[in-house]
């Protein structure tokens, strides 16, 4: 019999694991000893049921773990970033993170891209500012038909926003370090490429749209500056649901304030919770905030536990 050991509290609700999630794992694995503990109850009871787990779930994951989960082989979290485990495992435990979050995250950024380009982020504005009808003071709405969107990283959830962008006849210009491995979706056409991060300077003053799809564990650190937010045309809009250290977030704030570019929708900020000290905390010309929700839907742990029992499944065939 194997152990299978969860930690999976959260709390956010969408994140919780519940006992409909038990019961799939227990009918998927009937013949693992299925051990879900509570880190509200302290982690002396997952530390020590890791002991002699072949497999864990859990958010995070300690360094110091590795030596207290000897048998341990198999190792997934919903996460789709690395920043909750350490940068080197050990190569005898498998790690998954989850794959599935670019369905939730595509629809999050569309609905970005058409509240601020067709005013609707601006009637709110304005509605809670206590405008009954303000049609001759909104800002002029554009479309995103047949627009062109620059793309800073081309991975699994970028395939999933090009998908919800191509219907619109919006044209794609992707960046990544190894453009050569890059695909792009079969709902591509010849106009739309991927090209190597060096030529992002030639390609920024074509862009309508900046749209940064980033890890923070690649060297991305402020990726664009001054220097990048300088090229784009004033009627550009930069989105962020990657992670929030690929940009200066004072340039950033500078080029919002001297309105340089038109606006920027942010999920993710390099310090979060978002400070109050943050150049970005200010109320900002064309800047639309969330508290990173991008990936946020109620049927978030059902995804992940499907996901997982599938990779569990075929993880162990592999190694029987």
């Amino acid at each position: 019999m194997s152990r299978l050991v969860i930690l999976q509290d959260h709390t956010v609700p969408c994140f919780r694991f519940r006992e409909r999630h038990l019961r799939q794992l227990q009918t998927a694995f009937p013949r693992d000893e299925i051990v879900w503990c509570h880190e509200s109850d302290g982690l002396d009871g997952f530390l020590s049921a890791l002991r002699t787990a072949e497999a864990a779930f859990t958010w995070r994951w300690e360094t110091e773990w590795n030596d207290l989960a000897p048998q341990l082989r198999y190792l997934a979290t919903p996460a789709a970033g690395h920043d909750f485990f350490p940068e080197q495992m050990p190569p005898r435990i498998l790690v998954h993170h989850g794959q599935f979050h670019g369905e939730f995250m595509s629809e999050t950024l569309l609905g970005m891209m058409l509240g601020f380009q067709r005013g609707i982020f601006d009637a709110v504005k304005r509605q809670c500012a206590g405008e009954l009808w303000p049609r001759l003071t909104m800002t002029e709405p554009a479309s995103i038909r047949n627009t062109h969107a620059v793309m800073i990283g081309v991975g699994q959830i970028a395939q999933w926003v090009i998908r919800a962008l191509k219907p619109f006849g919006i044209r794609i210009t992707g960046f990544c370090r190894h453009p050569e491995r890059a695909k792009l979706p079969p709902c591509c056409d010849n106009v739309d490429r991927v090209l190597p991060i060096g030529k992002l300077h030639e390609v920024l003053p074509e862009a309508d749209h900046l749209i940064l799809i980033l890890p923070n564990d690649t060297g991305t650190d402020n990726l664009i500056g001054a220097a990048e937010l300088a090229k784009l045309p004033p009627h550009a809009v930069v989105y962020n649901i990657g992670r929030g250290n690929c940009i200066d977030e004072r340039n950033l704030a500078d080029a919002l304030e001297s309105r340089k570019i038109k606006g920027a929708c942010l999920d993710v900020f390099a310090e979060e919770p978002l400070p109050v000290t943050s150049p970005l905390a200010r109320n900002l010309p064309g800047l639309m905030r969330m508290p990173h929700v991008s990936a946020f839907e109620d049927k978030y742990m059902d995804r992940f536990v499907a996901e997982a029992i599938r990779w569990l499944a075929e993880a162990r065939g592999r190694d029987s």
